[in-house]
């Protein structure tokens, strides 16, 4: 049924299992010290067991301030690390691989979950989602968060992950400092297109140097970011060529920034499934490190036909993961009318996120409760009795007799 879904492909010198990836998604289920919860460890401990090849962990906040949610996952300072090792060493019982997503969330956050203070961004221009002003950064701060960014990095290999990603889009710091629509700098960090990328470079060597040549390091940005003086397609060809000259391991092919005209990072149901594929397409043509294409991907036929068509290396399911952790396993049984299918509702995974909660899923209750579930099987089995009321069945004659009950087993 599948020719190259679960064949297993390297990263650096990481070999991941299948070509199936839990893309970074918020969850909110951290301490406020962005330390590991034992919840936060279930929740990926189900997509282990579940089959997924790779998990790419939430943002990992890079500093105290850089944080863009009040309850993400930190590796800002050492104290962080034992609680995420226990993270890796639960995943590294099963056959998956787990990188940790680092970030800084710069101007697309706010003082209420950063620590208290004023967000920071290359120029002093608002973001039109959250709409806080934030403060031009000066270059001694550019500095410290290029370590900031090295440590972390750091931090995440000596907390026993296989490697990480570097969130470079969707408008966040990095992809602010890319992107003339909010970088209006006029030193060696703005205007030009090596200026422009000079940040992204310097956190990427400062990287290297703390992790060495053979640690998994890997990006993510935006092909378009669909913002009126933001990068489109045509720069993204080019950071693809530098990004791989430079040392990257792969690259992550998203689009949009949050507050944008985009059909939506996180895409709803009336969104056409695939539909960022051809950004991925594209830039695997010009380079030879493995792509990983995502959004709207969320049956395992349509994922192995993608990789069959050359158009990516590996497929990115988020939500598709949220709505059932055990969709790998399933589908490489040939079981795949049991799965369960993410609708693109958005209420629990996205809508939670927007009012500062966590993440729930309508298609899967059991989300977030995995530390306190046990679905093993009961030593002494028991007889149930579901109690339901009967009902008329919508359409029947008044003489049909057709009643059937309105409770039913789960």
């Amino acid at each position: 049924m599948f020719t190259k879904l679960f064949t297993p492909k390297k990263i650096n010198q990481c070999e991941i299992p299948n070509r199936l990836a839990v893309t970074a998604m918020v969850a909110n289920y951290c301490n406020e010290d962005g330390t590991a919860t034992d919840r936060y460890i279930a929740y990926h401990e189900a997509k282990a067991k579940g089959g997924w090849g790779l998990i790419i962990t939430e943002d990992y906040a890079v500093s105290e301030h850089a944080m863009g949610y009040q309850f993400i996952a930190g590796l800002w300072n050492d104290d962080q690390i034992a609680s995420h090792k226990k993270l890796t060493d639960t995943i590294h019982q099963y056959d998956s691989k787990i990188f940790a997503q680092i970030y800084h969330a710069g101007r697309q956050s706010a003082s209420f979950v950063n620590g208290g203070v004023q967000p920071v961004a290359p120029s002093a221009i608002p973001c039109p989602w959250l709409r806080q002003l934030p403060r031009e950064l000066t270059i001694p701060e550019i500095e410290q968060i290029v370590e900031d960014f090295g440590d972390c990095a750091l931090r995440a290999k000596q907390a026993g992950f296989d490697g990480i990603e570097v969130h470079a889009g969707h408008g966040y710091l990095i992809a602010e400092f890319m992107s003339t629509y909010v970088n209006k700098r006029t030193d060696k960090y703005g205007g030009c297109l090596d200026n422009r990328l000079r940040f992204i470079k310097e956190i990427y060597t400062n990287i290297r140097s703390k992790v060495g040549d053979d640690f998994p390091v890997m990006i993510r940005f935006s092909a378009d970011e669909v913002v009126q003086g933001g990068r489109d397609i045509s720069e993204s060809r080019v950071l693809a060529k530098l990004f791989a000259e430079w040392g990257f391991d792969a690259l992550h092919v998203s689009s949009g920034a949050y507050g944008d005209h985009n059909k939506g990072i996180v895409s709803p149901m009336y969104v056409s499934h695939a539909w960022t594929v051809d950004f991925a397409a594209e830039i695997k043509q010009l380079v030879d490190i493995p792509v990983f294409t995502v959004n709207r991907i969320n049956d395992p036929r349509m994922a192995d036909g993608l990789l069959e068509m050359g158009k990516a290396d590996f497929i990115g399911m988020g939500r598709g993961s949220l709505a059932d952790p055990d969709l790998p396993n399933k589908a490489k049984a040939g079981d795949l009318t049991s799965i369960r299918y993410c609708i693109g509702c958005m209420q629990g995974c996205v809508g939670k996120l927007l009012v500062g909660e966590a993440i729930t899923c309508l298609v899967n209750p059991s989300l977030g409760q995995e530390y306190q579930l046990d679905y093993s099987k009961a030593t002494t089995p028991k007889k149930v009795l579901i109690a339901g009321v009967r009902t008329r069945w919508p359409g029947s004659g008044s003489g049909s007799g057709d009643q059937r009950p309105r409770g039913h087993a789960l």
